[in-house]
């Protein structure tokens, strides 16, 4: 049975390598009995809060889950879906997506954009988001909290939230820009 589980992910793993649309998940229409990620039930303004809010401008500001989901609720109360990209200096696809990532945000004014930098070195992270001249807002998540709570499966991975703070949609693996226009509708569709 192991067998067959190892084997089903390393098929899935090869579909995202050798370039297979990723599918954008619209996570209400998940069964019942999934995890609450996977279901959609993930609203930031369940978390508990931080001491701190990372500012709109944040450049890898230290954080987790209570920090990225009260920044998202902060911009849902100003009426705004949230992208959030989970990404790693070490991670190929993350590499691949960031420019597309770093253009959207700029031709997608109405949609805030969030990066995680994902149980990186600080340094490698400061050099990333350098490299990519990223300009939205970054934290950076040395445990992986965020990822656990969006229901991450891989890297890289990409969510939205709505303007009511729901998670809308999920894409795991690497952009297209297909995936990325269907998870800013997704995120729209809330609004």
């Amino acid at each position: 049975m192991r067998r067959v589980g190892v084997a089903a992910v390393a098929l899935a793993v090869l579909a995202m390598a050798c370039g297979a649309e990723p599918e954008v998940i619209d996570v209400a229409d998940l069964p019942d009995d999934e995890a609450p990620a996977e279901r959609g039930s993930v609203n930031v303004h369940d978390a508990d809060p931080p001491d701190e809010v990372p500012p709109p401008d944040a450049r890898l500001a230290s954080g987790g889950w209570p920090e990225a989901a009260a920044f998202i609720a902060r911009e849902s109360e100003a009426g705004n879906p949230t992208l959030v990209n989970i990404f790693a200096s070490w991670c190929t696809p993350c590499r691949a997506e960031m420019p597309m990532l770093v253009e959207a945000a700029e031709a997608n004014a109405d949609v805030t954009f969030l990066g995680i930098d994902h149980i990186d070195r600080l340094e490698d992270g400061e050099a990333f988001v350098d490299e990519f001249a990223v300009t939205f807002a970054t934290i950076h998540d040395l445990e992986g909290d965020v990822a656990f709570h969006v229901g991450s499966r891989g890297m890289p991975t990409t969510v939205v939230f709505d303007a009511d703070g729901e998670l809308a949609g999920r894409v795991i693996g690497e952009l297209t820009a297909s995936s990325l226009d269907g998870l800013l509708e997704a995120g729209r569709a809330g609004a």
